[in-house]
């Protein structure tokens, strides 16, 4: 019986000391919204999205695309702002359908979708659900195959204490302890588009001025802006004898 007891209670502990690792956690969807590795799939291109600025390093700009991984999540990005210190590279544990995925994915970036509309709430609508955005390989990884086909799927998560990407400018990259989790991108890694330039002084006098939802895009004029705290930042322009079209979903050609 004394046995029993302590092994009780140890077992307690355990878990005691597993729930106190946790920081935030949730339940709702997941969605795609960038892709390193197939830079062109389900109909669309990832080129620009690639391109775009991430919440958890707001002062550099650093890039997808110079992140160079498939596994950055986007959260609530209300959540993030109001304290990026507390989950900036911090591990994600999904669960779908009772299975936790050991992917090593880590907050990066801000979700719009995710910070609009009922935190609570368990009906998927496209203009605000809780949940989370992925790249595309890995909800469609997380989804069994349905990432084109669906475009979404039912998630639980948890961000646990546990930092795996350092954000920190002397010190940015994959922590050591939890090894290259950095894609095979060698021969898929996407350039800049031809029909784009990335000069950010030909870029900067044409931003927009009005306020904005982080995350979201837009043309402006020739330029493709990316809203980042609340601003409109030019992020690409597109080149002589092209302009930006697609509107929300912006592209040059």
């Amino acid at each position: 019986m004394m046995f029993q007891s302590t092994a009780a209670a140890g077992l307690l502990f355990t878990l005691g000391a597993s729930a106190q690792s946790v920081i935030s956690s949730g339940q709702g969807f997941g969605t795609y919204y960038y892709d390193i590795d197939q830079v062109d799939a389900c109909g669309t291109t990832f080129e620009y999205q690639n391109q775009g600025g991430v919440m958890c390093s707001s002062e550099t700009l650093l890039s997808l695309n110079e992140m160079d991984t498939n596994y950055v999540v986007a959260m609530n990005n209300t959540q993030l702002r109001a304290d990026p210190s507390q989950y900036c590279g911090k591990k994600v544990v999904v669960t779908v359908n009772g299975q936790k995925s050991d992917l090593q994915l880590f907050i990066g970036d801000g979700c719009q979708r995710c910070g609009t509309g009922s935190s609570t709430s368990d009906t998927w609508n496209s203009e605000g659900a809780p949940g989370l955005d992925f790249s595309y390989s890995v909800l469609d990884q997380l989804s069994g195959g349905s990432a084109c086909n669906d475009g979404h799927v039912s998630i639980s998560w948890e961000i646990l204490d546990e930092t795996i990407y350092n954000f920190d400018g002397s010190s940015s990259g994959f922590t050591s302890s939890s090894g290259s989790s950095s894609s095979d991108t060698s021969s898929s890694q996407s350039a800049t588009p031809t029909t784009m330039q990335t000069s950010a002084s030909a870029a900067q006098s044409t931003a927009s001025s009005t306020a904005c939802s982080d995350n979201a895009w837009q043309c402006n004029g020739d330029v493709l802006e990316q809203c980042i705290g609340s601003t409109w930042t030019p992020r690409a322009t597109c080149a002589a004898g092209s302009s930006c079209k697609g509107g929300s979903n912006p592209y040059c050609s």
